[in-house]
């Protein structure tokens, strides 16, 4: 499975969602959803992985939290990302595309 996948947020929310990955019956080794402004980039805008804002639901299944200061301070724009599983001595990019971060209208005092 390698989905190209477009996402959007707002700057400075929270989103979560899950992934669905067909065919696991093993845990997760490891987990990691990556974001760079280009995919050449050394630095990550921001790197979640388990027990930092993933979390594996059951086999096959984990959910995505990006936290408000993920993108708080960052340009509104388009963002590149993708989903790394590890299982085993195997590695699968399972999801992967363009996170936009749009606008936000409220702002907390």
């Amino acid at each position: 499975m390698n989905n190209e996948i477009k996402l959007a947020m707002v700057k400075g929310d929270t989103k979560q969602f899950t992934v669905e990955i067909g065919g696991l019956t093993d845990s997760l080794n490891s987990c990691y959803f990556s974001v760079k402004k280009q995919y050449y980039d050394d630095d990550y805008v921001f790197q979640k992985s388990l027990q930092n804002g993933i979390t594996e639901i059951e086999p096959g299944k984990v959910r995505v939290r990006i936290a408000p200061e993920d993108t708080k301070t960052e340009e509104l724009g388009v963002y590149l990302y993708d989903l790394q599983i590890g299982i085993g001595n195997d590695i699968y990019t399972v999801m992967r595309g363009e996170l936009k971060i749009v606008y936000e209208i409220t702002e907390e005092n």
